[in-house]
């Protein structure tokens, strides 16, 4: 199906001949024209797209084209299906959004935002959203989520912390590195850090989880939303593949959290790089054992050398976080939309799990290569 506006422009789904075409506008639009020819780049962008396509099938990902057939604007569509208080609803997530020249085609972004709201999911969502997206879709009836709209931050070493912020804007800030690390030292010697870790509990301890054994828990701890994704549609194992590579964080850490009959209680996942901020793909726990799985987390990224650790909140790990002296700032917004204004309050009004693997994040669009 298409959508049509003037003689040609027009919102139709991606094709695989469209792929060049997305490569160099996803360089264009989020590297500064860097990559845009990369062989790897455009084979990436054939897999998220059409992997799970069946023959005759069209993907959701839609483009948007402008009056001489040339693509010009892009958005990721990836179907979830997803449980609601026990029942199964479809949804679909929005990923990247890309508009080459906005200014010669100022209405693409909001064209190819209708085309996804009106797909035959119950339920749309985007965990990426910037402030203009946001705009978008609160003008068609779109909520926004508050706690999952919230990035956290747990220091534990201040001077290295500050030097790893600083290096994002001013590389050279790098140098200071063993500076810094010298000072966190003698902060831990003296016993004068005020952001130290407090010991772990007396039986509770995490362990080294292979995929398999993360694929078999996530179900099981998912349970602890209102809304969560089945994990079959897309299969778990297919993102947490992808999810491995995230060559600009850092490896991938997969820990599950022990109480102290050894009973798995929670688990995590992170990236993890040495005198750097780690990123946190994924906490899920047992609602009594969140905070003891966040103080699992945090104490095994110090161990690795990480000077800080960086997520995202959301309603259940929201109060922990704050007990645990997190900094919660805005991040990308998680939005939501459904025609059906009941089951909207419905998500609104629960807790709901749409970030991390349940939404764009396992990408290597984020914090991968290609970001």
């Amino acid at each position: 199906m298409s959508y049509t506006s003037g003689k040609q422009e027009a919102i139709r789904p991606c094709r695989r001949d469209d792929v060049d075409a997305l490569a160099g506008l996803f360089a264009r639009s989020f590297r500064d024209g860097k990559g845009g020819g990369s062989t790897e780049l455009r084979r990436y962008f054939e897999d998220v797209v059409f992997t799970g396509v069946g023959a005759g099938e069209e993907p959701r990902s839609r483009v948007f084209t402008d009056s001489t057939g040339e693509v010009r604007g892009f958005i990721g569509i990836w179907p979830r299906q997803m449980q609601l208080n026990g029942r199964s609803i479809s949804a679909a997530v929005a990923g990247s959004m890309m508009v080459d020249q906005p200014e010669l085609h100022p209405t693409a972004g909001a064209r190819l935002l209708r085309s996804f709201l009106s797909g035959p999911q119950d339920l749309s969502f985007s965990e990426t959203a910037n402030g203009i997206s946001q705009r978008m879709w609160q003008k068609v009836g779109g909520s926004q989520l508050s706690a999952g709209s919230l990035d956290w931050l747990r220091v534990v070493r201040p001077a290295g912390t500050a030097v790893a912020a600083a290096q994002h804007a001013f590389r050279p800030a790098g140098l200071m590195r063993p500076l810094a690390s010298g000072f966190d030292m003698l902060l831990q010697r003296l016993d004068r850090n005020p952001l130290a870790l407090p010991a772990a509990q007396d039986g509770v301890h995490d362990v080294e989880a292979t995929a398999a054994d993360i694929e078999s828990l996530i179900p099981e701890l998912s349970r602890t939303y209102t809304l969560y994704p089945d994990w079959h549609t897309p299969s778990l194992s297919m993102l947490l593949t992808h999810a491995e590579a995230k060559e600009r964080y850092g490896v991938l850490q997969r820990r599950i959290v022990l109480d102290r009959n050894s009973k798995p209680v929670g688990c995590y996942l992170f990236y993890a790089r040495r005198g750097q901020i780690a990123r946190v793909l994924q906490v899920l726990a047992l609602p009594e054992h969140v905070g003891t799985t966040l103080d699992a987390l945090f104490r095994r990224a110090q161990e690795l050398g990480c000077v800080a650790i960086r997520g995202r909140a959301d309603d259940v790990l929201l109060d922990a976080l704050v007990a645990r002296r997190c900094v919660l700032f805005h991040g990308a917004s998680t939005l939501v939309h459904a025609r059906d204004k009941e089951l909207l309050r419905e998500v609104c009004h629960g807790t709901a799990l749409l970030t991390g693997l349940a939404g764009e994040s396992w990408t290597r669009f984020v914090g991968g290569e290609f970001a």
